[in-house]
């Protein structure tokens, strides 16, 4: 993925089946400049006011690129199907601070990086989601074991 500081652009919110999350296509131009390689992280803030938090670009498998936003976040954002919204991407690192610095102390830099990317990915996203340092801290703890004996 190419380094970007901030893309902002305008969508509109649909819906793909009743009762799923809504869903914004990503432009061309936006995805030309991401470079993705497949799915990706970011940051995204909705109508310049929502931190929607990290959020998942993914290939819709025709070309085209999408996010999925729940109908919390579209609520509080002032949007429904249909509607407009504005979107601003931001960059995020692949991997915790904490994780890598674990990695590094116990040697199992080369067996991290020997995963496949989609493997990196959701460990470390498992360590993101935590909203405790705790638990944070325990899930590195289970990851560096788990490289330990694989």
């Amino acid at each position: 993925m190419t380094l970007f500081t901030e893309l902002s652009f305008e969508t509109v919110a649909e819906e793909c089946h009743a009762g799923m999350p809504l869903f914004i296509l990503v432009p061309d131009d936006v995805v030309q400049t991401l470079q993705p390689e497949g799915t990706f992280v970011v940051q995204a803030l909705l109508n310049g006011s929502l931190d929607a938090g990290r959020r998942t670009i993914k290939p819709w498998g025709d070309g085209r690129w999408f996010m999925e936003f729940t109908k919390v976040h579209c609520g509080k954002a002032g949007i429904a199907e249909g509607g407009r919204v504005a979107v601003t991407l931001r960059p995020v690192p692949e991997t915790p601070k904490a994780l890598l610095a674990a990695l590094a102390t116990a040697n199992l830099t080369a067996r991290w990086e020997a995963l496949t990317k989609a493997r990196r990915r959701a460990l470390s996203e498992a360590v993101f989601a935590a909203k405790r340092p705790e638990t944070a801290q325990a899930r590195i703890e289970k990851i560096v074991t788990q490289l330990t004996h694989a």
